[in-house]
C-alpha cells in the first residue's frame, strides 16, 4: 500500500512539475510574440510610409502583422444601415467588401451604429466602452449629428464635450488605434429650424466641422462633400434618401465613394 501511495505521489509530482513547464513555455512564447509584434510596430511608426499614413497603409501593415485588420464603424443609424438593403447595403459593408477584394488586405468590419442615438446616448448607454473591448485597429466614426440636432436639439457646445471625451478615452484606452471622424448625410431638414432647435442642421455640422478641424483630428466632412458630390452628379436630396432622413442605396453607395477616394490619402490631409 505504502509503494502504491509513493508511486500516485511521484506521478502527482510529475504532473505539476508538467504542468508548470508548459505554463512557462507558453508565457514565455506570449511574451516573446508579444516583443517581436511591438518592435514590428515600433518600426513600422517610425517609417516614412507611416509619417505620411494613409487608411490603405494601416490597414496593409495591420494586416501583414496580424492576418486581419478590425475595423470599427461607430455612430447612428446612417452607420447601422437604416434605409440599406442587402442589395445596396450600408457604407461600412461596402468598405469591408472593398478592402478584402484587395490583395494584401484582409478585413473585419464590426459594425456599432445605433438607430436614434446621440453622441450623449454613446456615452451615457456604453457603446464608447462596446468599442473598447473590440480594440479595433481602425476606427471610422460617425458622429451622430443628425441625432444631436434633433428631438430635442443638444447644445452645440456639450455636443463638442462628448466629441472630445470619447476621442480622450480612445486616446487613453486604445492608443494605437487610427480614429477618424466623419459627418453624416445631408437630410431633408438641412436648413430647417426643428421644434425647440437654435440651429439647423446646416449650422451644426459647420460648427462642429470646424470644432473638429481645429483638434486636427482626422477627418472627412462627408455632409459638405455629399452635397458636392450630388451637385456633381446633377442629383436631388430626395434622390439619395429613403425617407427624409436616411439615405438609400444610391446615397450610401455616394457616402463609400467618398470615402474610398480618400482611402489612399495620407490622413494628415484628409477633409
Amino acid at each position: 500500500m505504502k509503494l502504491t501511495n509513493k508511486s500516485h505521489q511521484k506521478k502527482w509530482i510529475f504532473g505539476i512539475v508538467i504542468l508548470l513547464v508548459a505554463i512557462f513555455i507558453f508565457f514565455f512564447n506570449a511574451t516573446q510574440k508579444n516583443k517581436t509584434l511591438a518592435k514590428v510596430t515600433e518600426n513600422y511608426q517610425l517609417s516614412d510610409t507611416y509619417m505620411q499614413e494613409s487608411l490603405l497603409d494601416r490597414s496593409k501593415f495591420v494586416t501583414d502583422r496580424d492576418g486581419e485588420v478590425t475595423i470599427v464603424v461607430l455612430g447612428s443609424s446612417v452607420t447601422f444601415g437604416k434605409g440599406a438593403t442587402e442589395a445596396q447595403p450600408v457604407w461600412g459593408k461596402l468598405l469591408e467588401d472593398d478592402l478584402n477584394e484587395r490583395d494584401s488586405i484582409q478585413a473585419k468590419v464590426i459594425n456599432h451604429g445605433y438607430n436614434g442615438y446621440s453622441t450623449a446616448d454613446l456615452i451615457s448607454r456604453g457603446k464608447i466602452d462596446a468599442v473598447v473591448k473590440d480594440k479595433p485597429d481602425i476606427i471610422l466614426f460617425e458622429l451622430c449629428l443628425i441625432n444631436n440636432n434633433r428631438y430635442p436639439q443638444n447644445n452645440v457646445d456639450q455636443t463638442k464635450l462628448d466629441i472630445q471625451w470619447i476621442m480622450d478615452r480612445f486616446s487613453e484606452e486604445l492608443p494605437d488605434t487610427l480614429v477618424v471622424l466623419q459627418t453624416a448625410n445631408p437630410t431633408l431638414f438641412n436648413d430647417v429650424f426643428l421644434e425647440d432647435g437654435k440651429v439647423t442642421y446646416e449650422q451644426y455640422n459647420n460648427e462642429i466641422a470646424e470644432f473638429v478641424t481645429a483638434q486636427q483630428w482626422p477627418f472627412i466632412d462627408t455632409y459638405h462633400l455629399m452635397q458636392t458630390k450630388m451637385v456633381d452628379k446633377n442629383l436631388t436630396i430626395e434622390e439619395v434618401l429613403a425617407d427624409d432622413v436616411h439615405p438609400n442605396g444610391l446615397g450610401y453607395g455616394l457616402w463609400f465613394e467618398l470615402l474610398n477616394e480618400r482611402l489612399n490619402v495620407p490622413i494628415k490631409m484628409m477633409h
